[in-house]
């Protein structure tokens, strides 16, 4: 689906999910995911398929932590949960899920839900150039991102904080996305209609289905070609680049 079939007149907004989107854990997710396979005896794995199997656990994350946020299981709900992502995965890769495998793999595994991360967050390379081509065509800008706390600093370290208008945390505002008030909460200081906005984001359940709840344009960013481009309601691009070149042949086309 192409933008223009979803959205009224020019994009006043773009708003980007924060994580895998903008910016990406180092090493990345599923590297620890490998690289806790390997010390757990089950071997390597094709890249292509770890990434996709590692997608299908984020998005068994999403749902989860839509129906009951992570943060508010308590310790054990979340021992529980980190458990089950991991079974999540294994059974995508056609691995072993049984107990005594899902329990050797975790001790190996530090996932998005544990404290005191070792790893970092940083910027995805592209993601000054897109923001300074979008700005250039006299768009909003805004993050809307499940997290535990306020990632304005994160935002600040990977270099971009300041070049958003808004920053958006279900934690903040209370309602985790693909719930329509988080959404609602990056456009209504600005009164945009949600029918002038595109969101951006490589989720399908949290950003692709959310936002276009909400009536917002939506594109799905599929580095990893995890998807076909007719997977979700939404405009699917590869790369950031991508998706700004695509806002600016838009937008020029009402000039």
């Amino acid at each position: 689906m192409q933008i223009a079939e979803m959205i009224d007149g020019p994009i006043r907004m773009v708003t980007f999910d924060l994580f895998d989107t903008l910016v990406v854990a180092d090493p990345p997710g599923w590297v620890r995911f490998q690289k806790a396979l390997t010390l757990a005896g089950l071997g390597d794995v094709p890249e292509i398929d770890n990434l996709r199997a590692y997608a299908i656990g984020q998005e068994f994350y999403t749902q989860e932590n839509t129906a009951t946020p992570i943060r508010d299981r308590g310790a054990e709900g979340i021992l529980s949960f980190r458990r089950a992502i991991t079974r999540v995965t294994l059974e995508a890769l056609g691995l072993p899920a049984d107990d005594e495998t899902v329990q050797r793999v975790q001790g190996h595994f530090q996932d998005e839900s544990q404290p005191n991360k070792t790893y970092t967050y940083v910027a995805f390379p592209e993601v000054q150039d897109v923001l300074k081509r979008l700005h250039k065509q006299k768009v909003l800008l805004g993050v809307i991102s499940n997290a535990d706390n306020d990632v304005t600093r994160l935002c600040l370290q990977a270099g971009f904080a300041e070049q958003m208008d808004i920053i958006v945390t279900s934690a903040l505002v209370g309602w985790e996305k693909p719930d329509p008030r988080t959404f609602y909460a990056a456009i209504e200081p600005f009164n945009i209609p949600a029918g002038s906005v595109l969101h951006v984001g490589d989720q399908i359940g949290s950003d692709v289905i959310g936002s276009r709840a909400v009536g917002m344009a939506a594109a799905l960013l599929d580095r990893y070609d995890h998807y076909t481009d007719d997977a979700a309601a939404a405009e699917r691009v590869t790369s950031l680049m991508q998706l700004a070149e695509i806002v600016e042949e838009y937008n020029d086309s009402f000039a």
